[in-house]
């Protein structure tokens, strides 16, 4: 009933729609995993420009934690691709000299502004904004962070 190259041209057919098949699989996955958030990680364009990347440092002290890098690496390709910028925010809490301590705020936002420009992001995208007291009885811990976000 069908001859030789009606077989050919059947199994053809098939192979071409297995193809398109199998290549919008794949591609809603991709957009799938874009949407949720990639496969190992957050995809920079998928960082919303309200997150704040939060350093801590130690008691009376303005020196960069070792991750300070890997943690600010998304804000450096976000700000150093585009035309986005980035704002540093120091904080500090009430406990013993108030001046003393937003003075370390800000020295602690000039580190993480010399980190931002020596990893490439413009002088002009970053701007620094007044020392923050935070009050309550929350963790100390965050009286001695920076925020970097992205605006």
């Amino acid at each position: 009933m069908f001859e030789e190259d009606d077989r050919e041209t059947g199994f053809a057919l098939f192979l071409v729609i297995a193809l398109a098949i199998v290549v919008s699989i794949f591609t809603m996955g991709i957009a799938a995993g874009t949407v949720i958030g990639g496969i190992g990680g957050k995809p920079v364009a998928a960082m919303s420009k309200a997150e704040a990347t939060r350093l801590y440092f130690e008691v009376g002290k303005a020196d960069l934690p070792a991750d300070a890098l890997a943690r600010l690496e998304p804000i450096v390709k976000s700000a150093g691709a585009g035309h986005t910028r980035v704002a540093i925010s120091g904080f500090h809490d009430a406990s013993g000299d108030p001046a003393a301590n937003a003075e370390l705020a800000k020295q602690r936002a000039f580190a993480v502004r010399d980190l931002l420009l020596n990893a490439g992001v413009p002088r002009d995208r970053i701007e620094l904004r007044k020392p923050v007291l935070t009050t309550g009885d929350g963790d100390p811990q965050e009286a001695r962070r920076v925020e970097v976000t992205l605006q």
